[in-house]
Formats: structure tokens, sequence, C-alpha cells
């Protein structure tokens, strides 16, 4: 597969910012308040994973860094809103320390755990705001997040080992799992209805606590997986969870360089994976997500990539690369992905500060990018 041709002019990186606009049509099916588009539309390459000749089955679309990277705004009428509410400004890098990302319905979500908030970059109404930093609701840690079928948003604080619950603009709904004994919760997924919350666990001082606990709506423990060992459904530094279209429970057992899967119950139904340094195994697995169409993404800190594979494990192809420079789809520190329901895939890196964003392709786009036919990338200008 062909590398990625890196992008040392950060400017030009930039400029693909723009491509978000397109993004935002497609989520929200419209262009924002009446804008007039640009009567003379730029175009920008792309990049596709695999690259011609094979087929794509990817394109790399936007990075999201600063709030401007989906406001639409009028110079004064911000600068005026910015004095008065002191939101950061559109240029500004926002990310201090981001650890893991959920999306869905335009909107997407990145938790921080040093600046200790939530950011939103909510394609959907072009705003960018944060929450967790004040009153009900304060985060501490904050590292899983995850969004249920009407959109509430679930956040493991690992210091205060509970799961916090806002509303989809990041009001405090509720707190769950104060005395469940949580040891360092980090993974969180969530089942559609929100009816179970699943929860990785483990200890941090290497101890024999290496659970994931289920939870109903209520935060009351249904269950909970904490056996430590390499058998069927025992479990080794368990990093993450998530949950399939079916209903199935995948969760990324690190320490076992493996990906278990269970029903919604907690009953161990099949594993796949293995350490090494081959394609389709792991070296470092950190985090893993299930699109809704059942195909896993695990991001492996030592490959520095995703890989994407079937639900029963075989590899089809890895996402991303190395890169020492900053570039589209090019990673040092990948630490969380997630996937939503437009096809989308949301990778967070910790080291450049950045949520890049791909997207499926349709076979009919695939096979036009493969005789020859790209199709158009256009940048409008607001």
């Amino acid at each position: 597969m062909k590398k990625i041709p890196n992008i040392e002019n950060r400017s030009s990186l930039l400029s693909h910012i723009g491509l978000l606009l397109v993004i935002l049509t497609t989520l929200t099916g419209c262009t924002a308040g009446g804008e007039k588009e640009s009567a003379a539309p730029t175009e920008i390459k792309r990049y596709y994973w695999p690259m011609p000749p094979e087929q794509p089955r990817y394109v790399w679309e936007t990075v999201l860094r600063t709030p401007g990277d989906v406001e639409w705004r009028k110079d004064k009428e911000v600068d005026l809103l910015r004095k008065v509410t002191g939101e950061a400004s559109p240029s500004r890098k926002v990310f201090q320390k981001p650890v893991r990302v959920a999306a869905a319905q335009g909107r997407i979500y990145v938790s921080d755990s040093m600046a200790r908030v939530i950011h939103v970059f909510d394609a959907a109404r072009r705003r960018y705001f944060q929450f967790g930093g004040r009153l009900e609701g304060k985060l501490s840690q904050p590292l899983g997040v995850a969004i249920d079928r009407v959109g509430q948003v679930y956040v493991v604080d690992s210091q205060q080992k509970v799961i916090i619950v806002y509303d989809p603009f990041g009001l405090w709904v509720r707190t769950l799992g104060e005395k469940s004994g949580m040891v360092r919760p980090g993974g969180i997924a969530v089942s559609p209805g929100g009816d179970r919350i699943y929860v990785t666990d483990r200890d941090p001082k290497d101890g024999a606590h290496h659970a994931l606990w289920i939870f109903d709506a209520e935060g009351r423990v249904v269950h909970k997986i904490s056996k430590r060992g390499s058998g069927e459904g025992e479990l080794s530094y368990p990093s993450d969870v998530a949950v399939g279209p079916d209903g199935r429970v995948f969760v990324l057992d690190s320490g076992n360089f493996r990906v278990q899967i269970f029903d919604r119950e907690g009953k161990f139904l099949a594993k796949w994976g293995q350490v090494g340094r081959g394609l389709g195994q792991f070296a470092r697995p950190r985090t893993l997500t299930v699109d809704q169409k059942g195909l896993v993404y695990v991001v492996d800190g030592s490959f520095v990539n995703i890989q994407v594979f079937t639900d029963e494990g075989v590899l089809l192809l890895p996402l991303g690369d190395r890169g020492k420079e900053d570039g589209p789809a090019l990673f040092s520190s990948p630490a969380g992905v997630a996937s939503d329901e437009s096809g989308r895939v949301y990778i967070v890196d910790q080291w450049f500060g950045k949520v890049e964003v791909l997207r499926a392709l349709s076979d009919q786009e695939g096979q036009a990018i493969q005789k020859g036919q790209p199709l158009p990338t256009i940048v409008r200008k607001p």
C-alpha cells in the first residue's frame, strides 16, 4: 500500500479544513443561515485507503482542532460574542490531552483528561462548545465517552469512579455508579436504548481487579465479569468496549492482545486476535469501535494506525500511517476512535492534538475512483 504523502506546509494543511463544509452539508442536508455558495469552488486533492489501483474503501475528509473548524462566523459578531462569553477563539487549538471520541447526528464529543472537559464539535449547528467544567456534572478525569439513541452522553470519570450522564448539549442529567466499587474505569459503551451500560475497569497497581461492569439505566449492577486470566471470558487490562449493531458487546482485552465478544448480559460468545508485529495482530491495542455494518476498528499504539476487521477477526485493511510531521491521517499517538451513522470514522491523536475524519466509500464511489474518475472534492467559502 502506498504511503500517504506528508504535507510539510502547515498552511496547506489548514486549507483542507474548509472541506468540513462538505461534511456539514451531508450531515444536515442544507447550507447554514442562507449563506451563498462561492461561485468558484476550489478543488483539492483527496487521500484514499487503499490507494488506487486498488479499489478505495475510505477517503480522508477533514481534521478538527479549533472552533473555527466547524463554525460559520462573521468576524465582528463573533468577536463581540467571545468577549461577552469568554469562549475560545475560532483559531485557537482547544485540546490539551484528548483521549476518546464519540459521534452521532452531526455532533463529535471528545474527552480531554487534562482540560477536564468534553469538547463538542457541533457540525449540525455550526458550533463549538464544551461542558463538564462547572456546577453539577463537573469532571475530574474524563476518559471514555458514549452516546445512546436519544443523544444522551455518558462519560466515565476515572478519578471520581463514576459515570456522568449529560443531555446532548452538556446539561447534567444524573450520576451513576457512585457505590459500585469501580477502581479505575476507562472505556464505556451504551446499548442504543440506554438500558445497558458497559464499563471497562482495572487495578492501576497491577492487582487482580480486571473487569467489565454491566449497569442498567439506573446505575444498578446487572453483571460483572472480573476474573483475571487468559481463558474464555477472562480479562487482562481491558481497555475499551463497544456495542455492535446487533447488540453484541466487543471488549478490547489489551493484556491478552485480543477482542472478546459477549452477549448483552455478559455471556461469552467468541474471541479473536493475537500478539505480534504482523498485519492483523496486536502490539499495543488501545481502543476500539464497531460501526453500523459490524466492522471493528482497533487503534494500535505501536503500529500507530487503525486496523479494520470483520466481526470474526478477519483483517480488511489498515487506516492511517505514522507521521513525523502532521498531515492527513498521519498519526503519532492515536488514542481514540469512533464511528457514526453517516459512515464516518473519527480518530483522536494526542500528540498532534487533533481528530481526523475519514469516510467509508460506497462501492460505486470506490469503483469510479479506481477507474481514474476521482469524485470532486469541493471547498466552499462561507
